[in-house]
C-alpha cells in the first residue's frame, strides 16, 4: 500500500502523548509517525518495505540512519510516552484498573541474534530460541495497552557477549518493573500475577505501595490455619464438601460468566501476612469452554479431587470479585496474540538488543496509538465492530486509503494540463 508521508491522526496522536514528554526533535517525531503508518499499514512490514511504499522521502540510507538513532533513544522515549499518557491524556490508567504483569518469549531462528537463548515454551511444550521479556499490561474496560518490558538474559548468553555484569534474576526486573509503575500517579490499585511472579518478595513490594494482588501461590507452600502449620493441598482436603459454593465469575472484557464450586480461608503465611486463599473445586464439566482460567495448573490431593488455588493480600475482597479480577490476567496473554498476529511482534530481524528493543518498542506503540484512536472515534465511519486489534488496524487501513485517495485527486486537479502528471495518474497510482 502505497502512504504518504504525513497523516494527521498518528500526528495528532504522537502530538497528544508528547506534549509532557522531554523535547523531542521534530524529525524524530515525523519518523516515528511514518513508521507507526507503516507498521499499521503494510503487510509483513520490514524498515525496507516501509520506505519503498513512501510515496516522498528521504533516501533508503538515510532512513537506515535515522532508525538506528530512534533505536538508541527507544528505551528512554518509550518509558517517557508511559508517564506522558498518564497527564493529560486521553487515555491515562485509572486506580480501578488492572495491571497484569508475565514473561512473553519472542521466537527466532538465527542463534547469533544478541540477546536469544533457549526458554522453555508452554505452548510449544519444549525448548525454543527466542528473546525474552517481562512486560506489564494494563486494562479497564474498553482501554487496554502494554505499560513496559524489560528483555531477560541468560547469565551463560550475557557471558558470550562480554556482559556477564548485566545479569538480573526475572523477579529482580519484575520488582524493577512493579516499582516503576507504582510510582505514576493514578496506578493501578489491582496487580495480577501468575505464580512465578507470586514472590515474597513481590508481596513485600506491592504491599508497601497498598496494591491488592491476585495471583496463584507456589505450590510448595505451607500456612498456617488454626495453629497448625498445613500445605494448600492439606487444607483443601480438610475443607468439608458444603462449604463449597456455586460461585459466578465474570470477565468484563470477553462478557462472559461461568459458575465455579469455591471455598476460602484466611491463611497466615512467613514474612507476608494473613492472606485470603481460594479453593476451586473441579469438576467434570468445569474445564469445559468457555473456561476463564486458561492455562493455571490444577493440583490433586490425595483422595483423587483436582482443584486450583488463589491467593490474594485482600481479606474482605469477596471470592467472585477476587477471580472476577483474576481472570483479566488473561488479557496480557491477548495482547501478545494481537500484536504478533497485526503489528509485527515476533518479526524483527535486527541482530543487535537495541534494535530489537526498539521494534518491540514501535509495536506497543502501535497498539496504544489504535486504542487511543478508537477512544476517540477516530474509526467510526469505518464499521461498527472494533472491538479487536485486527479490526482496528483494517480500519486504519481503510483510513490510510481514503486520506490517500484525497491526496491522489487533489494532484489530479492541479495537474490537469500536465500530459505527464495525467499519464502517471493513469498508470501508475489509478492502474496500481
Amino acid at each position: 500500500m502505497k502512504t504518504l508521508g504525513f497523516y494527521d491522526l498518528p500526528h495528532q496522536f504522537l502530538k497528544n502523548i508528547l506534549q509532557n514528554t522531554v523535547h523531542q526533535s521534530p524529525n524524530m517525531n515525523y519518523l516515528i509517525e511514518r513508521l507507526i503508518t507503516g507498521i499499521l499499514g503494510q503487510e509483513k512490514p520490514s524498515a525496507r518495505k516501509i520506505h519503498q511504499e513512501l510515496v516522498v522521502g528521504e533516501s533508503l540510507k538515510t532512513f537506515y540512519r535515522q532508525i538506528h538513532h530512534l533505536a538508541a533513544q527507544m528505551p528512554f522515549l518509550f518509558s517517557n510516552i508511559i508517564k506522558s499518557l498518564q497527564n493529560g491524556s486521553d487515555i491515562p490508567m485509572k486506580v480501578d484498573g488492572v495491571l497484569s504483569i508475565d514473561e512473553h518469549l519472542i521466537p527466532h531462528t538465527s542463534p547469533k541474534m544478541e540477546g536469544v537463548d533457549y526458554f522453555h515454551s508452554s505452548s510449544s511444550n519444549g525448548k525454543i530460541l527466542a528473546h525474552s521479556i517481562i512486560s506489564t499490561h494494563y486494562f479497564r474496560r474498553g482501554i487496554e495497552y502494554p505499560v513496559s518490558f524489560q528483555f531477560y538474559r541468560r547469565e551463560r548468553e550475557l557471558e558470550k557477549w562480554g556482559e556477564i555484569e548485566s545479569y538480573h534474576k526475572k523477579n529482580d526486573i519484575a520488582q524493577e518493573e512493579l516499582e516503576k509503575i507504582c510510582k505514576m500517579a493514578n496506578s493501578p490499585k489491582y496487580v495480577l500475577m501468575d505464580s512465578y511472579f507470586m514472590t515474597k518478595e513481590n508481596c513485600r513490594l506491592l504491599q508497601n505501595y497498598k496494591k491488592t494482588y491476585i495471583s496463584r501461590p507456589k505450590r510448595n507452600w505451607k500456612g498456617t490455619l488454626g495453629h497448625k502449620r498445613q500445605s494448600l493441598t492439606e487444607i483443601f482436603e480438610g475443607i468439608p464438601d458444603r462449604e463449597f459454593q456455586q460461585t459466578c465469575i465474570r470477565n468484563s472484557k470477553i462478557g462472559s460468566k461461568k459458575y465455579y464450586l469455591t471455598a476460602s480461608r484466611n491463611i497466615f503465611f512467613p514474612k507476608i501476612g494473613n492472606h485470603q486463599v481460594i479453593f476451586v473445586k473441579i469438576l467434570s464439566d468445569t474445564v469445559r469452554s468457555p473456561d476463564l482460567f486458561q492455562n493455571v495448573e490444577e493440583t490433586v490431593d490425595s483422595r483423587g479431587y483436582a482443584f486450583r488455588v488463589f491467593i490474594t493480600n485482600n481479606l474482605e475482597m469477596s471470592v467472585e470479585r477476587a477471580l472476577s479480577l483474576y481472570s483479566l490476567r488473561w488479557t496480557i496473554e491477548t495482547g501478545y496474540r494481537d500484536m504478533s498476529q497485526n503489528l509485527g511482534l515476533h518479526g524483527c530481524i535486527w541482530q543487535n538488543l537495541s534494535g530489537q528493543y526498539c521494534f518491540i518498542g514501535l509495536s506497543f506503540l502501535c497498539y496504544i496509538f489504535l486504542m487511543w484512536a478508537r477512544h476517540r472515534g477516530a474509526f467510526s465511519h469505518y464499521g461498527l465492530d472494533l472491538r479487536t486489534i485486527g479490526q482496528l488496524r483494517m480500519a486504519f487501513r481503510h483510513y490510510l486509503q481514503r486520506e490517500f485517495a484525497e491526496w491522489l485527486e487533489k494532484i489530479h486537479l492541479q495537474c490537469q494540463d500536465c500530459k505527464m502528471a495525467n499519464w502517471l495518474y493513469q498508470h501508475v497510482f489509478v492502474g496500481s
